[in-house]
C-alpha cells in the first residue's frame, strides 16, 4: 500500500470520481474507507495530516466495554463495546491484547463494591463470548498489586477488557481499506466543498500539503468523518448549526520502573470519586483520563495544570507506595472526543453513542469510540449508499467487516519466537511483533545484524524497523515515524528528541532527505513533541 511513489499514485487516482469521499483519516474515517471498499464501492479517503494524528492516537488506549457507561445505564452503547471490543480482540491478536483489571473496593468509596460486582455481572452477558469477574480477598488483591493502598481495602473485583495502539490500528485500518481497492492520502487538505447542477455537495477542492498543488475530486456521496472539526466542514458547506461540544481527556504516563503493575486497575479519584484507569503498557503506565469540556483550540491539545494534578493525586492515592511526584511523569498528553452537543451538565453525562445526519447532500457522523469504530463506519455507510445512485445501490454488496481480519495477522508468541531466532534479542522482537505483527519477520530476515540491535540501551526498536517505516510505512514526515509508527515520542519524549542527532546519518539515508529537509523535519519534531512532554518539561 505505501510503496515508494504511494502518494503520487494516490494523487492520480484522486481525479477518477468515486461513489464516496471520505474526510478524516482518523479511527471512523479509516473504517468507513474499510467497509465501503468491501463492499465494491469506488472510495477514496483524504486526510490533512497524518493518518491517526488527530484524536485517534491520542486515546485511552483502551479497547473497552465502558464499565462506567453501565452506571448510567447506557445499556446500547456498552452493549455494542463489548460485542466490539471480543471481535477486534478475536480477529486480531496482533492489534488487540487482553488485559485484566483489578477494581479495589474499599469501606469509605462513594460508590459500594457491591454495586459494581453487580454492574460487572450485567457486563460479563453483554456478548456471545462470556466472561466471568472474580472477587478476591484484600490479601490476594494487594499480592497482584503490591503499590495498591491497603487502608480500608475490603476486596477486589478482576474483570476482563483489552488494549491497543491507537495510532498503530488506525493504520492497520487504513491499509486493509487500500488493499481492499480503496484510496488514502494523508497530507491533503479539504480547501472547500464543490456542488452539482442541482446544489448538492458533490465533492472537494483538495491540496496536497507536500506539493502545494490542487485538484476537484468528485463523489456522489461525501462524507464528513473529521471527528472534532465536524463542525468545520460542516460550514465549508453553509451549515451554521453547531453539533459537537467536544470534551478533552488527558493522560499521564510514567515508565515502568516509576509504575510497575502487571495488570490494570480502575482507581476512583478521592476528589470526585470518578473512576481512573492505570494500565500497564511494555513501554510505560498509562494513567488517565479526565473529561472536561474543551473551549480552546482543537489542534495540538495539552492537559491543563488541573488535570495534571488531578491525575496525579488519584495515583498518588491509590498507590502510596509508589512515591509518584511530578518528576515520576515521562509524558503528558490530552485529545478532544467529539461528544455531539446535548443538555448534559458534564462530559461524563452525554452519550458516547455516535449520530449520523444528512444536509445539502454533505453526510456527517461524530461521536463514538474507538472501540465501536467499526460499528460506527458499517452504519454510515449503510447510510451512504442510501444516497447513491439506484444503480449503485443495487451493485453495493452486503457489509461484510465482521469476516475479515486486519493486515498481517499473527500468533504475537510464535511470531515473537521466530524473529528472535533470526538473532533479535527478545525486546526488539517483541517490540517488532508488536508494532509490524507478521510484518517482523521479512523485516527481521532481510536485515544484517547490526540493523538489529536496539537503537540505544533500554529501548524495543532497531535500526532495520526504522527503515521499513520510512519506506513502507506511509510516513511523510520524521514525526509520524517517532510519534505514531513508534511510539518513543509519546512514551518517552525527552528521550526521542536527545536520540535524533544520532539517528540522523540512518534516517537521512533511509528517506533520502537534503540536509535543509532533516533541518526542517527536525524543527517540525521538535514542535509535535512539545505536546508530549511532561508540565515542567514545556
Amino acid at each position: 500500500m505505501f510503496a515508494p511513489g504511494w502518494r503520487e499514485s494516490a494523487w492520480r487516482r484522486l481525479s477518477d470520481g468515486f461513489d464516496l469521499l471520505v474526510i478524516g483519516g482518523g479511527i471512523t474515517g479509516a473504517g468507513i474507507l474499510h467497509d465501503a471498499a468491501l463492499r465494491g464501492l469506488s472510495v477514496a479517503l483524504v486526510e490533512r495530516g497524518d493518518f491517526g494524528s488527530g484524536t485517534s492516537s491520542r486515546s485511552s488506549k483502551l479497547i473497552h466495554g465502558g464499565l462506567r457507561y453501565l452506571r448510567r445505564m447506557q445499556l446500547a452503547i456498552t452493549r455494542t463495546a463489548c460485542r466490539e471490543r471480543d471481535l477486534l480482540a478475536l480477529a486480531n491478536p496482533h492489534l488487540v491484547f487482553p488485559v485484566q483489571f483489578l477494581y479495589p473496593s474499599y469501606e469509605h468509596d462513594l460508590t459500594p463494591g457491591w454495586q459494581v460486582e453487580l454492574g460487572l455481572s450485567m457486563y460479563d452477558h453483554l456478548t456471545p463470548v462470556r466472561h466471568r469477574h472474580a472477587r478476591v480477598g484484600a490479601d490476594a488483591a494487594v499480592e497482584l498489586v503490591p503499590q495498591l493502598a491497603r487502608k480500608g481495602l475490603e476486596f477486589g473485583l478482576l474483570y476482563d477488557d483489552a488494549v491497543a495502539d491507537d495510532a498503530r490500528l488506525v493504520l492497520a485500518v487504513v491499509s486493509a481499506g487500500m488493499l481492499a481497492g480503496g484510496s488514502a492520502l494523508s497530507y491533503a487538505r479539504v480547501e472547500g466543498l464543490i456542488r452539482s447542477a442541482d446544489g448538492r455537495i458533490a465533492g472537494a477542492r483538495v491540496t496536497d500539503l507536500e506539493s502545494g498543488r490542487s485538484q476537484e475530486i468528485r463523489a456522489s456521496v461525501v462524507i464528513n468523518a473529521t471527528g472534532v472539526w465536524a463542525d468545520e466542514i460542516c460550514a465549508m458547506g453553509g451549515q451554521r448549526r453547531t453539533h459537537l461540544r467536544p470534551s478533552r481527556g488527558s493522560h499521564l504516563l510514567f515508565s515502568r520502573a516509576s509504575l510497575p503493575l502487571d495488570l490494570a486497575v480502575t482507581a476512583l479519584s478521592p476528589d470526585d470519586g470518578r473512576p481512573v484507569f492505570a494500565v500497564p503498557h511494555p513501554e510505560g503506565t498509562l494513567v488517565g483520563t479526565t473529561d472536561l469540556f474543551h473551549d480552546g483550540p482543537l489542534d495540538d491539545p495539552q492537559p491543563s495544570a488541573e488535570e495534571v494534578a488531578y491525575l496525579l493525586r488519584v495515583a498518588q492515592h491509590a498507590f502510596p507506595s509508589a512515591g509518584l511526584t511530578l518528576r515520576s511523569m515521562t509524558g503528558a498528553f490530552a485529545g478532544v472526543r467529539p461528544v455531539l452537543s446535548s443538555r448534559a451538565a458534564t462530559p461524563s453525562d452525554a452519550s458516547r453513542e455516535e449520530a449520523v445526519w444528512v444536509e445539502d447532500g454533505l453526510l456527517s457522523t461524530a461521536g463514538g469510540k474507538l472501540t465501536t469504530f467499526r460499528a460506527t463506519a458499517e452504519k454510515v455507510v449503510h447510510a451512504a449508499i442510501r444516497l447513491l445512485p439506484d444503480e449503485r445501490q443495487a451493485q453495493a454488496a452486503p457489509g461484510s467487516s465482521t469476516t475479515f481480519s486486519l493486515p498481517w495477522r499473527c500468533d504475537p508468541e510464535s511470531t515473537r519466537a521466530v524473529v528472535q531466532a533470526l538473532g533479535v534479542v527478545e525486546p526488539v522482537a517483541r517490540g517488532m511483533v508488536r508494532r509490524l505483527g507478521a510484518l517482523a519477520l521479512p523485516v527481521a530476515a532481510s536485515a544484517g545484524p547490526p540493523q538489529l540491535r536496539p537503537i540505544a540501551d533500554g529501548l524495543d526498536v532497531c535500526g532495520a524497523e526504522f527503515v521499513w517505516h520510512l519506506h513502507f510505512g506511509g510516513c511523510v514526515h520524521l514525526e509520524d515515524l517517532l510519534l505514531r509508527r513508534v511510539r518513543l515520542g509519546m512514551w518517552r519524549p525527552r528521550r526521542c528528541l536527545e536520540l535524533v542527532p544520532d539517528l540522523r546519518p540512518l534516517l537521512r539515508r533511509a528517506a533520502g532527505w537534503s540536509v535543509a529537509r532533516w533541518n526542517a523535519e527536525v524543527a517540525r519534531l521538535e514542535k509535535a513533541v512539545a505536546n508530549w512532554l511532561p508540565p515542567e518539561g514545556r
